[in-house]
């Protein structure tokens, strides 16, 4: 048995003992909203989008860094004022 089917059943053995605490009506409703729930929301069953290939050096040269980058800035800056 993996780790993450370990954690799971102890995750809803959690559920489980809180559900008991609380009277049928409200077990009820939390029943109602798991159920609203999409059956698309599950991790497994999220579609695969293929993204496009990422080119490196598409945008090469398109930003400069300034000399003073790694410079401190000034109290102006922090405070807001001009």
């Amino acid at each position: 048995m993996s780790t993450i089917d370990t954690f799971a059943k102890r995750l809803l053995c959690r559920i489980v003992r809180e559900l008991e605490k609380i009277p049928e009506p409200l077990q009820l409703s939390v029943l109602e909203f798991i159920r609203s729930f999409p059956i698309s929301a599950s991790p497994d069953s999220k579609p695969q989008i293929e993204s496009p290939p990422r080119i490196l050096g598409l945008n090469r040269g398109a930003m400069k860094m300034k000399a003073d980058f790694d410079e401190p800035l000034p109290d102006e800056f922090w405070l807001g004022e001009e």
